[in-house]
């Protein structure tokens, strides 16, 4: 995927200095209402881009030292390519059976499902079911906030803010950025609940497969705009906001999830 150009404020430009912003640390916010703030910011310099956000309990660090969001598909330091393409079979054959579940259940939204690999691999990838090239995100930032302190026993959690190109389908395809960009509440069947809580969008590379020149274009540290340390503290969210709980965003109604 191409690397973004953004702009940034005066703020997050002095706070990264030299550093390109995944090498430099988090920026830490105050509260929820303060990082509503800087994000407003960046959206209102980074107009020709669409943000989008991820929360996180912990950072995940390359060997460069700079931030690193790959798809789980890709994951690890020294994979063999034999390993990728293994892993490919596995999110094939997750596919079929993904398929004939939604047939033999006559799911609302099956026949899409059997037509389009983007939809399958938006499911599997979205309930945790097989590793797929895909990469969640959400256009939420009170989700993001929500995951960053879920299941952490860190004083911080941390919000990352990543720029795409404005989406025009539910399916949206960039060839100059070469990003595929899906709206999770436009592809999934109304019986799918959770991604309709998570305000959930899936973001992968253009022409996915198990073959690349260099890994790190799969990276998508290419599109972060900037990152925050956020208090893992029931305070940082401050009066008039909460977190989401769990039974929101999962909840226990999904058929999809049980299926």
């Amino acid at each position: 995927m191409r690397k973004i150009e953004s702009q940034l404020s005066i703020t997050l430009k002095h706070h990264n200095g030299n550093q390109h912003v995944s090498k430099s640390k988090p920026f830490p916010a105050k509260n929820y209402y303060d990082l509503i703030n800087k994000i407003a910011e960046l959206a209102y310099l980074n107009k020709d881009y669409l943000l989008f956000f991820r929360g996180q309990s912990k950072e995940y660090i390359n060997k460069t030292g700079a931030s690193t969001f790959y798809p789980s598909i890709y994951r690890g330091a020294y994979v063999p390519q034999e390993e990728i393409r293994s892993r490919f079979i596995n999110l094939y054959e997750a596919s079929e059976l993904l398929i004939k579940s939604f047939e033999d259940s006559k799911i609302q939204g099956y026949r899409d499902v059997k037509r389009k690999k983007y939809i399958q691999w938006s499911i599997l990838q979205h309930y945790e079911i097989c590793n797929t090239p895909l990469l969640d995100f959400t256009h939420s930032l009170r989700v993001a906030s929500t995951f960053a302190q879920r299941h952490n026993n860190n004083l911080y959690g941390y919000v990352y803010v990543f720029a795409f190109p404005y989406i025009t389908n539910r399916i949206s395809i960039n060839s100059e950025d070469d990003l595929v960009n899906i709206r999770l509440l436009s592809i999934c069947p109304p019986k799918a609940l959770r991604p309709y809580f998570q305000d959930g969008y899936l973001a992968g590379t253009e022409d996915i497969s198990a073959e690349f020149d260099s890994k790190s274009e799969l990276d998508f540290n290419n599109r972060l705009v900037a990152k925050f340390q956020v208090e893992n503290d029931v305070n940082f969210w401050g009066r008039g906001f909460s977190k989401i709980p769990d039974n929101l965003l999962f909840p226990k109604k999904d058929s999809v999830a049980r299926l």
